[in-house]
């Protein structure tokens, strides 16, 4: 994975994905560190992530790009793996 490769904004699940008229969500008052699959114009990319929130088959996850600015999307659970990581000095 290139940081420099986050540009712009990330692919995040549609509203229709999403389905969150009829998908209880969950929100995590301490978000736990994990690794996620998401997406910049159709790239790949696994970066270390903060889950932030979750449905039965999705994750919102919160990250930092290469500009140190915060981003988020939701992905789908499967792109998410529950491992911890360590914060860079």
């Amino acid at each position: 994975m290139n940081l420099r490769d986050m540009v712009g904004d990330p692919e995040t699940l549609t509203p229709f994905e999403l389905d969150l008229d009829n998908e209880l969500v969950t929100h995590d008052p301490k978000p736990k560190k994990a690794r996620a699959w998401v997406r910049y114009n159709g790239r790949p990319m696994r970066v270390n992530v903060y889950v932030l929130a979750w449905t039965q088959h999705a994750a919102r996850v919160r990250w930092v790009n290469a500009d140190q600015d915060r981003q988020e999307a939701w992905v789908w659970q499967f792109a998410v793996e529950n491992t911890a990581w360590v914060e860079p000095s």
